[in-house]
């Protein structure tokens, strides 16, 4: 921004009072004639250059203030403006900074959604194959157990078999086998113990 030029205030001085010449001629004149017209002029070519010299006297002293003040606020404004550019340009970058972050957000929660389920269907599977295993276990445990319970049986109906097989054998026996085949019998057995011999 360039700064308005103003006219020096010596110039404007002497542009004034080269204006102002021909006014105070002719007012010396007294107007040619006119006294009353002439003092009236006079009074207020006199107020004129009393409000030029009081304009000359403020634009002189008051000038380098005033320039300088203006300077100051052109550059407190160009800083305000070179702070707002450079907060302007700092926002778009967290702009696009925070759009191509949401972006990956959306693929990261993609990923995220992808490797839950594929460690949601390993857990599946290994919770499957525990419970495959652990029925096939309990199966084995249980055949083997049924087997014993069986063999346990199977043992128990023949020592039973066998003490009625003996007890009915006995029965006959003692029915059918007097008191002389019985001697006959210890006889033929001791022959056959000394022929063994």
């Amino acid at each position: 921004m360039k700064i308005l030029m103003r006219p020096a205030p010596g110039r404007f001085v002497l542009v004034l009072a080269a204006a102002l010449v021909p006014v105070l001629a002719f007012a010396a004149t007294g107007g040619e004639g006119n006294e009353g017209g002439g003092k009236a002029i006079y009074d207020l070519v006199m107020r004129i250059i009393n409000f030029a010299v009081l304009v000359g006297a403020l634009l002189y002293f008051a000038r380098k203030p005033a320039v300088e003040a203006v300077r100051n606020s052109i550059e407190s404004v160009r800083t305000m403006i070179r702070n707002a550019e450079a907060a302007r340009k700092e926002a778009e970058v967290r702009m696009k900074e925070a759009e191509d972050r949401l972006a990956g957000v959306d693929k990261e929660i993609e990923e995220l959604i992808a490797n839950a389920r594929e460690e949601a269907e390993v857990e599946k599977a290994r919770i499957l194959s525990d419970a495959e295993a652990s029925v096939e276990k309990f199966k084995v445990e249980a055949a083997a157990a049924i087997e014993q319970e069986l063999k346990k049986s199977q043992d128990i109906l023949t020592r039973e078999a066998a003490a009625a097989a003996v007890a009915l054998a006995e029965e006959i026996i003692s029915r059918k086998v007097t008191p002389e085949d019985h001697q006959r019998f210890v006889a033929e057995y001791l022959e056959k113990l000394e022929a063994n011999q």
